[in-house]
């Protein structure tokens, strides 16, 4: 099959593994497979756990003890489980669920993996406040959360999908049902639940025997294992190595922002993940990849939307600028704030400024308040307008009722509002008013003039507007500007292919922060391959584990022959780094997905197309897989199979444009003419900047005889892309098959003041001259 001719993957490069969330639901089976790490046998540092640990830090020990980490894992007994199983039961959508206790145990009646109401043994709670889940064993080793969910404040229960999934009805073949994959504690939850988590997934048999240390978040889940600390604290003072951390591995004290960050970030970040954590301070990318800020996860200008955990939103703040820690607010221990309301920011903020009706405009707090008519979530009582937090701290609420601040500390901007649509904190809590009545206040109060800002651009690149593209370059180029709004500029110029974004993407792949490298090669597209080449090989040699992965895949399709042997060696390594990590997480549709692309531009067809059906048994609405497949179906001859595959597609997903152009490629191939052909113009209108489907669409009304369409939609795209090659190539040849010469020459000029290396322009030239 030709290659103009040839189905494009939907997308050539892999997300390496599913998101992390804590958004768990899910399982059953009371058979326990969860155990605790065996008796350590390795050499080198172990974990020694929190008893070993009290007796010289009783105060921490104190301090930790009743924290959310301490509670946020545990086994189900009457010490524990907070919500009502005394025969409780629980309406939700015409179903009554009972919780009720059994010889001394927990359980729930509710809808099993078929959709039939059992009875399920709860083993672990889950949390604590201001909602409690609870965890079901399943067989082979899998525990999934209950949708059902305690309310610790309301005392009810409610079902979390009224909120995480409104408006979707989420049947049992869904992966978002609790029984299935999406809400798997394994690989969802556990690794920021317990210590010391080992996953430990078998794909070959799709089973888990995961571990842990400690079933909560211990001392050693952000200190490391502390045996060599113990070691080197029973010495004498005097014998004692001159060490600044004490013999443990992971460095926690004397740290600056970033550093202690780092620690913290391994959780309190939305992510994905490459491996259990191997206690170090090193990049971030060696182990997870932080989400940048980008739609449908954060809004325009980086405020959340979905969950985030801090890391990305306190990145672009000024506090982290500015060098603020997390433990300049919080306890490390405790995990509270270190002040109430106001008193936390007033440590470094001046009160007689901040703190003052003649800054924030805004009555005090009253005790006993009412509450504002308008209220919604959170409630907002008269004089809390004065509180900082509800001006520069806006939150949403999580899985149902969990409230959670946006930590990246912004001024109310409702001018953003009007002309992004983004949230503004003022419109937050008084939503009885209109935006321009709020935009009125702060341009009284503070003025009219606004600093430029970042979500502007954003909104623009996400619009494909190509005026954002020089403020994307600034953004991406200028280490002033905080890291996480440089990679996501450097992300959002892989919506354009123009010059420039190009060269700003080539400058990134070299720049000194790994962030801004990994979204310059993760978005990397260069049509010229000798080029990408160049550009990409080196890092697969760079020293931070994620970008040399993202190299290998985007070389893993070049022969081994157009390779050093330097190159071939770095690649074959970064390669078996790619499939490790992706076999870490394939208990999810990413990790499948990913191998197989690596066995697709391997060539090894049958492979690729079982790790893709692999991923689509685990999440059958995963439609990448489902079109990738259908592309290696095509290459195996298959193509009633994938014809099938796009058309169940486009089917469940009418939105996605691009199947639509796909199909049409592929009844062409299979000769299936009209069919083809309303395919191509459907996708024309739904891909106005596709300009090559007029290009196919030439080539088809060609093959017909309809020689006079066949120039019209030819002519129409080289308008569009009038430098393209394969165009100017197409419109010269077929010139000079209808013998109009004179017309082939001027097209053939043209290729050939283009293309002054390529001696096919001057070919046809001569061609024509004859």
């Amino acid at each position: 099959m030709p290659s103009d001719q040839r189905m494009s993957y939907w997308k050539k490069t892999g997300f390496i593994a599913t998101v992390v969330i804590v958004l768990a639901f899910p399982a059953y089976l009371a058979r326990k497979y969860i155990e605790r790490s065996g008796p350590v046998t390795k050499s080198g540092p172990f974990y020694t756990g929190r008893a070993s640990c009290v007796e010289c830090h009783k105060k921490e020990d104190d301090l930790w003890a009743g924290s959310h980490h301490d509670l946020a894992m545990d086994t189900a007994s009457a010490s524990t489980v907070l919500g009502n199983f005394e025969n409780c039961e629980f309406r939700h959508n015409g179903q009554t669920h009972r919780m009720f206790r059994k010889e001394g145990k927990y359980f729930v009646n509710t809808n099993g993996p078929d959709g039939k109401f059992e009875d399920f043994q709860v083993a672990y709670t889950f949390g604590y406040t201001p909602l409690q889940q609870y965890l079901v064993p399943f067989e082979g080793g899998k525990l999934q959360c209950l949708p059902i969910a305690w309310d610790t404040e309301r005392k009810r229960w409610f079902h979390l999908g009224d909120t995480v999934y409104s408006g979707q009805e989420i049947k049992p073949d869904n992966w978002l049902y609790w029984t299935n994959q999406a809400q798997n504690w394994n690989g969802m939850c556990a690794d920021c639940h317990s210590t010391n988590l080992q996953k430990n997934f078998d794909p070959q048999t799709n089973t888990y025997r995961t571990t842990w240390s400690e079933i909560d978040v211990s001392c050693e889940a952000c200190h490391g294992p502390a045996s060599g600390h113990i070691e080197w604290a029973s010495l004498p003072e005097g014998s004692r190595l001159d060490d600044v951390n004490t013999g443990l591995i992971v460095r926690t004290r004397n740290l600056d922002n970033k550093e202690l960050l780092n620690v913290c970030t391994r959780c309190h970040s939305r992510r994905s993940i490459m491996s259990d954590y191997d206690n170090n301070n090193e990049d971030l990318l060696n182990y997870i990849v932080p989400q940048l800020i980008i739609s449908p996860v954060y809004h325009a200008d980086g405020q959340i939307l979905e969950e985030d955990y801090e890391y990305a939103s306190f990145t672009q703040s000024k506090m982290f600028e500015k060098g603020i820690k997390c433990n300049d607010c919080h306890d490390s221990h405790s995990v509270k704030t270190l002040k109430p309301d106001n008193q936390l920011c007033l440590k470094c903020h001046r009160p007689d400024i901040y703190d003052n009706s003649s800054h924030h405009y805004h009555k005090m707090q009253v005790a006993g308040a009412a509450a504002l008519i308008n209220r919604g979530k959170p409630e907002y009582l008269q004089g809390t307008g004065s509180q900082c937090v509800n001006c520069h701290m806006v939150g949403r609420f999580y899985m149902g009722n969990d409230y959670r601040r946006d930590h990246s500390f912004r001024n109310p901007r409702p001018d953003l509002t009007a002309s992004i649509g983004t949230p503004n904190a003022c419109n937050d809590c008084h939503k009885d008013k209109s935006v321009k009545w709020s935009r009125g206040y702060i341009d009284k109060w503070y003025g009219t003039r606004k600093r430029p800002h970042y979500g502007e651009t954003f909104a623009a690149a996400n619009r494909m507007d190509p005026k954002a593209i020089p403020d994307l370059i600034l953004y991406a180029g200028n280490e002033l500007f905080p890291l996480m709004v440089r990679a996501t500029a450097v992300s959002l110029l892989a919506n354009f292919n123009d010059s420039l974004s190009r060269r700003a993407m080539e400058k990134a792949l070299s720049d000194p922060a790994s962030l801004v490298r990994h979204s310059a090669i993760n978005g990397f597209n260069q049509e010229d391959i000798k080029s990408f080449e160049k550009l990409v090989k080196p890092l697969l040699n760079d020293p931070v584990k994620g970008i040399r992965i993202e190299a290998a895949i985007r070389l893993s399709a070049v022969p081994e022959e157009q390779l050093s042997d330097p190159v071939k060696k770095a690649r074959r390594e970064a390669l078996q780094e790619y499939r490790d990590v992706n076999l870490y997480v394939s208990d999810f549709p990413g990790g499948r997905y990913n191998l197989a692309i690596m066995y697709a531009n391997a060539g090894d067809l049958e492979r690729a197309a079982e790790s893709y059906r692999s991923a689509i048994r685990i999440d059958n609405l995963f439609y990448m897989a489902k079109v990738n497949l259908a592309n290696v179906y095509n290459q195996q001859g298959k193509n009633d199979e994938a014809e099938k595959l796009l058309r169940e597609v486009l089917n469940d997903n009418p939105e996605i444009h691009q199947v639509c152009y796909s199909l049409a490629l592929l009844l062409a191939e299979k000769g299936n003419i009209e069919e083809s052909r309303k395919y191509f113009l459907k996708a024309v209108g739904l891909l106005p900047e596709e300009h090559r489907i007029l290009y196919n669409l030439a080539l088809l009304e060609n093959s017909q005889g309809n020689k006079k369409v066949a120039e019209e939609y030819l002519l129409k795209a080289l308008d569009k892309e009038p430098g393209n090659y394969d165009f100017l190539y197409a419109i010269c040849t077929f010139y000079l098959e209808n013998r109009m010469n004179s017309k082939a020459a001027f097209y053939a000029g043209q290729l050939a003041v283009k293309y002054p290396a390529n001696p096919v322009g001057k070919q046809l030239q001569e061609l024509a001259g004859k």
